[in-house]
């Protein structure tokens, strides 16, 4: 039979880690609003009103208050999965990248964007551009 000690132990750290769960899902949802209205409004600004239109979603919870994380998918073209990835506090530190994946590969590459026309160089780069450039 185990001893009270080893018990009240056991019963503290159980009752610790559903405390710190309870507090990782209420983090989880206002820091993900937050996420992605940071996202939105910071692609928003380099990108312009195009950028609206844009899905983000929040990624994980590591430090709900020290970074936020957000992605929003442009599609599939040419065997190449394209999304806008967003790291920054919502305020001074802000980072929007194009991160490009290979369908068949795992290759990934992640490149800055500072604009519209910035994106559009990395998307010429891109298996992906001459069919972007007979659609636009």
């Amino acid at each position: 039979m185990p001893h009270p000690l080893m018990l009240a132990a056991a019963s503290k750290l159980v009752r610790a880690e559903q405390l710190r769960s309870a507090a990782r899902t209420q983090a989880f949802h206002t820091w993900g609003a937050r996420a992605a209205t940071a996202a939105s409004k910071h692609a928003r600004r380099l990108l312009g009103d195009e950028a609206v239109t844009l899905k983000w979603e929040a990624l994980g919870v590591l430090h709900p208050d020290d970074l936020l994380q957000a992605t929003a998918p442009l599609g599939t073209v040419a065997g190449q999965h394209l999304e806008l990835h967003y790291s920054g506090d919502g305020n001074h530190i802000e980072r929007l990248a194009l991160r490009r994946s290979c369908g068949t590969c795992p290759a990934q590459h992640l490149d800055d964007i500072d604009s519209l026309e910035h994106l559009g160089r990395l998307l010429a780069r891109t298996p992906a551009w001459p069919t972007l450039k007979e659609q636009a």
